[in-house]
């Protein structure tokens, strides 16, 4: 007979919990998939494909030295196939895996199914798990981390590996974990100031990080004749563009560092976890309490450093706040948020600020004419305020999983990936050295995704910037095939698109036929 049958039934309610959590992870990346983003991830694809053909080459694109990013993915396309969903099972297995971790690390006396909830359900954090983006799996990273320090008095010189060798496996995946560089620091001064510093847990902390640095740095020495290679050429990747703020004038840079992050975190849905992580984050710093204080700790290191961080070396420029990057903070705010929960409904002060703030929500939505976010934080204020209502777990599945699910239609009908897929595939096969074939550039960038069998009709799809490059036009036929989500995610191309027609008017073609269905803007131009 078990002499605690309490504890029994709450470790196979968590076990409960994760079966579910996972199971939503899972049909959210069957069901949610919509294609590609023709940016960054179709670098990371290829590059993974290379890597396991045996063609990769590290050069100075600073993209090319993230073989955490492209290497565990492009092993599942080495062994499954070539295919963007399939290949973005790394990102679900890392959300997995993350979930797993905090459920078990959770106190037994915390609400598991609020954590599950809350990490399973912000839209940015989902929309990620079906692409293949570094990202994702520094979710996995920054979940270690926090982790590994709640063990460094019972289990020093393993906890102290693991910490560092995370933040080490994160930054070869993408350099935002640097931003987590902080924790293992102020932790010291923190057990420091409260007598009970573990030197064992801070000496495997120094060990691993001299010689893992010691190879890191050696590779680029010996490769490059330079140590700090990588170092540089992140720097030099990182340049001035429409998301910078130092060449736009000083107040651009105060409006950055004031105003403009939390304008963010309301419009890209991450302000109801930060408010509703607030009474965890209070706690942990107040209490001092094991695994409150480790997650409070590692989570302000991050807030501070996407806040006030700089983007380059040579000067301050505030980093741009990518809601894509942002997601490294679910987890911790999902933790934070399970461990506060009691806290603040037992806190009528905290309920009114929490109230407070979500209002502040709601208006900022309002200010921006963002109906649907309005909604959701007004949501989230009166579960604040009727706290107390017996019915509160299902009102917060509802208001959390509601908009989640209803992100999958939109996302699909607004790309429809599979209709852009065919009839490129399609175009390209009718087209021959008569008829020249423009499409958006970004098209063009993801031609070895989009058309992926077939390298011949790669070599016919042309982007705008083909055609506005070349100074004469060997053929009576140009067809401007255009997929109208650049409306959406790349309105800067209706500039390349309008010279394209320009130039074909001044070259005397006349537009004979236009035919627009769905996403798919097809114009067939021929020579007077």
């Amino acid at each position: 007979m078990n002499s605690n049958p309490k504890l029994t039934f709450s470790f196979s309610r968590t076990k409960i919990v994760l079966f579910a959590g996972l199971s939503f992870l899972g049909l959210y990346w069957i069901l949610g998939f919509d294609g590609i983003t023709f940016s960054d991830d179709v670098y990371y694809l290829l590059a993974g494909k290379k890597f396991w053909e045996g063609n990769m080459e590290v050069n100075d694109y600073h993209f090319s030295s993230r073989w955490g990013a492209y290497v565990p993915s492009g092993l599942i396309g080495f062994l499954l196939g070539f295919d963007p969903h399939t290949i973005s099972l790394i990102s679900l297995l890392s959300y997995g895996l993350s979930l797993y971790l905090l459920l078990r690390i959770l106190p037994k006396e915390q609400p598991a199914w609020v954590l599950a909830l809350w990490f399973c359900t912000q839209v940015y954090f989902l929309h990620f798990l079906t692409k293949v983006y570094p990202d994702s799996l520094l979710v996995l990273f920054t979940s270690i981390v926090p982790t590994a320090a709640i063990s460094r008095r019972s289990k020093p010189i393993l906890s102290g590996f693991i910490l560092f060798f995370s933040l080490f496996c994160g930054f070869l995946t993408k350099e935002t974990i640097i931003l987590l560089a902080p924790f293992p620091v102020l932790l010291f001064i923190y057990d420091l100031k409260k007598n009970q510093l573990k030197g064992a847990f801070y000496y495997s902390i120094a060990c691993t990080g001299a010689i893992l640095l010691a190879l890191y740095l050696g590779y680029f020495w010996i490769k490059f004749g330079d140590a700090f290679h990588r170092i540089s050429s992140i720097n030099s990747g990182h340049y001035i563009s429409e998301f910078t703020y130092a060449d736009k004038g000083f107040w651009s840079v105060v409006r950055r560092l004031t105003v403009l992050p939390i304008v963010t975190f309301v419009e890209r849905a991450y302000w109801a976890w930060m408010v509703f992580a607030m009474p965890g984050i209070l706690l942990g710093w107040k209490s001092g309490k094991k695994v409150t204080f480790e997650f409070a700790l590692a989570f302000l290191s991050l807030l501070f450093g996407f806040w006030f961080m700089s983007s380059t070396l040579e000067f301050y420029n505030p980093i741009y706040l990518n809601p894509r990057h942002l997601i490294i903070l679910i987890p911790m705010l999902a933790m934070l948020i399970t461990l506060g929960w009691k806290y603040w409904q037992e806190n009528l002060k905290l309920k009114r600020w929490m109230m407070g703030f979500l209002l502040l929500g709601v208006g900022i939505s309002l200010l921006g004419l963002d109906l649907k976010m309005a909604a959701f934080n007004f949501g989230m204020f009166m579960l604040v305020r009727f706290s107390q209502w017996k019915f509160q777990p299902i009102l917060l599945a509802l208001i959390l999983i509601i908009p989640a699910g209803l992100a999958i239609p939109y996302q699909q009908n607004l790309k429809q990936y599979q209709t852009l897929i065919d009839t490129l595939t399609q175009e390209t096969q009718h087209t021959d050295n008569q008829n020249i074939l423009l499409s958006n550039n970004f098209l063009e960038f993801s031609e070895q995704i989009l058309l992926s069998e077939d390298s011949m009709k790669q070599k016919r799809l042309h982007g705008l910037e083909y055609f506005l490059k070349e100074d004469k036009v060997a053929t009576d036929t140009v067809t401007l095939l255009l997929y109208t989500y650049y409306e959406h995610a790349y309105p800067q191309e209706q500039n390349g698109i309008d010279s394209v027609r320009q130039k074909l008017m001044k070259l005397n073609f006349e537009l004979v036929e236009e035919q627009r269905e769905k996403v798919i803007w097809k114009q067939l131009f021929v020579k007077k």
